[in-house]
């Protein structure tokens, strides 16, 4: 097959996977949301006072909404089914206006009603359920050969007393290989 020119890479079967969605997808998982599609978050509502909650829905998609000084915010984040993304200001209205541009946001598309609607359900959220080991390390291979360089025999001393001339130990022979002792 020959290059690609230009006007076909849109076209491309190629290129799709690398395409991203468009708000008006995101908004269609966000209706579905309300309709009642099961979805799981990463942590309650009442956790976040500013803040991510992300959510996987039961369909595969994967979203992260900002939760501003505990009100809903703008949609941060979005991942299709099929592995596509969306992140907040990749899509704009019209690209040629540069700088007055205005975003084009799923959670700003929806009405106000469903807006509220959207809220009241993610402050209920079920989370995904706590860790069985909570703290400490979790091991997933089974036992563990302890490090040959592990502390062995209790705490060792922050800090050892220097004697009076300030070179170790009098008596003993310097570690400099001078024969002659340590002065008192």
């Amino acid at each position: 097959m020959g290059a690609l020119v230009p006007w076909q890479w849109l076209a491309s079967p190629a290129l799709h996977p690398l395409s991203r969605c468009s708000a008006a997808e995101i908004q269609q998982a966000l209706r579905a949301l309300l309709a009642g599609e099961a979805f799981l978050a990463d942590r309650p509502w009442s956790e976040i006072w500013w803040g991510r909650m992300r959510l996987d829905l039961a369909s595969g998609w994967q979203l992260e909404i900002a939760i501003e000084r505990d009100q809903l915010g703008a949609l941060l984040w979005a991942q299709a089914p099929g592995g596509r993304d969306w992140v907040y200001g990749c899509q704009r209205d019209d690209w040629t206006l540069g700088p007055d541009s205005r975003i084009v946001e799923p959670v700003a598309l929806l009405e106000p009603e469903q807006r509220q609607q959207l809220e009241q359900l993610l402050r209920e959220a079920i989370c995904w359920p706590v860790p069985v080991v909570t703290g400490g390390w979790v091991v997933p291979m089974g036992k563990v050969k302890p490090s040959p360089y592990a502390r062995r025999g209790g705490r060792r001393q922050a800090h050892r007393p220097v004697t009076s001339a300030g070179r170790g130990k009098s008596g003993r022979p310097s570690r400099t290989g001078s024969s002659a002792p340590t002065p008192p």
